[in-house]
């Protein structure tokens, strides 16, 4: 436990990454959970930033971004069980509103089979209707080499479950989902009283290209993700990408119910990990290793979301915000990781054609400070995930080996 406190100690302190990180890890029916660093660092007074720290807290509430589709994910396939939704009926004829999706399978949906693009993109839409308008005129196009992942097949999902429930997402996802597990502190649309515990990933500071940007339209409560900002009225209408805010105890219910079948049955939790697009170019690259609206275990480790001890079968999800839920069916384990990485950090960079993040003064690994058109030196988290094998994963293996919760 010590070494993994002083991995995160590095990457909250040091490296300067993380504003702070809740990590948790276990089986079916134990875990440990540790957390560090703050849930806010700044407010904003004019054009100064002004420190406001206050400490990360077990029932703080953290966006978990992405790491909503597997929330999608579990319930598409509760409904498969019940026999509700079949995975070979078409998306067209479940919700007609997808004009260009009546010959595509959800099994296709699901398992990121089918690649779907929007005419232009829903976050530069100028309201909700507009960005409504374009997601329902999705369509299909060719499947890229490499990266297939989209947010537009959750998206899409969200409907389809919508559809084969008569009930809004986050009415599904509380009768079927939280209630069961045990989750009582996990919100689409967080309480007025309880955004006070809600982490803040406002201000961050995203480099494109030439173009400086900085992110104000988030405060707590507010989900991070540009396309459920605009979509989900607040909370009121949860999008199936991103959107719910949970606390690290429920977080750690959602994946023991998961493991010990109180959701779904063991084939299922299992068919979501399996690989359904993954596979070697002939250039040396690999199209990414999907299963249904998750990562799946990649050959080339350094390009997996899945711990290198897990299994083939295992899920692995990571939100933008700094989150990251592994689950391995067949071993029994999972481990979740809540930080944040975008309040007053440097979250993006895209450099200008002919350069590279040492441009910005930062090291090779991208740790360190970019100046920022005002003057102000602010921390660079671009490539946080690089750093959660060496610093998270590799010391919470050698703990759980050391509690006989893996095998040495």
């Amino acid at each position: 436990m010590d070494s993994l406190l002083d991995n995160m100690r590095f990457l909250c302190d040091e490296a300067q990454m993380l504003c702070g990180i809740c990590v948790a890890y276990g089986t079916p029916t134990q875990s440990e959970s540790a957390l560090y660093g703050c849930a806010r660092r700044l407010k904003r007074r004019g054009t100064a930033f002004i420190p406001s720290t206050q400490p990360l807290a077990a029932d703080s509430l953290c966006d978990l971004a992405s790491l909503t589709k597997l929330f999608t994910a579990v319930l598409a396939m509760m409904l498969v069980e019940q026999r509700r939704l079949s995975l070979e009926e078409t998306v067209g004829d479940i919700d007609p509103r997808f004009c260009n999706l009546s010959s595509v399978r959800v099994g296709d949906v699901l398992g990121f089979c089918v690649s779907l693009q929007t005419d232009g993109r829903i976050d530069d839409a100028p309201n909700r209707e507009e960005g409504l308008r374009r997601l329902f005129a999705a369509r299909v196009v060719p499947t890229p080499a490499v990266r297939v992942y989209s947010d537009i097949n959750a998206m899409v999902m969200k409907y389809v479950l919508e559809a084969k429930t008569g009930r809004a997402l986050d009415d599904a996802l509380a009768e079927w989902i939280l209630a069961p597990a045990g989750m009582r502190e996990t919100y689409a649309c967080v309480p007025a009283a309880l955004q006070s515990r809600c982490v803040c990933y406002n201000y961050e500071h995203r480099i494109q290209r030439s173009r400086y940007v900085l992110r104000c339209d988030t405060p707590p409560g507010t989900p991070h993700d540009p396309k459920a900002l605009l979509l989900s009225q607040g909370g009121r209408d949860l999008c199936g990408h991103a959107g719910l805010f949970s606390t690290c105890g429920d977080m750690v219910r959602f994946a023991q119910a998961l493991l010990g079948g109180e959701l779904i049955r063991r084939e299922s939790l299992l068919a979501i990990g399996a690989n359904r697009t993954g596979k070697p170019n002939a250039d040396g690259t690999h199209r990414q290793y999907l299963g249904y609206l998750c990562f799946a275990k990649h050959p080339n480790q350094h390009l997996s979301e899945v711990p290198e001890w897990m299994g083939a079968h295992s899920i692995g999800l990571s939100g933008f915000t700094g989150n990251h839920l592994s689950i391995d069916p067949e071993l029994g384990r999972f481990v979740l990781f809540l930080g944040n990485r975008c309040h007053g950090k440097v979250s993006h960079i895209v450099p200008p054609a002919g350069q590279s993040l040492a441009d910005y003064g930062l090291s090779g690994d991208g740790t360190g400070l970019v100046r920022w058109p005002d003057g102000r030196l602010v921390p660079s988290s671009a490539r946080y995930v690089y750093f959660k094998d060496e610093r998270l994963h590799a010391p919470i293996a050698a703990r759980m080996r050391a509690l006989g919760w893996l095998k040495a």
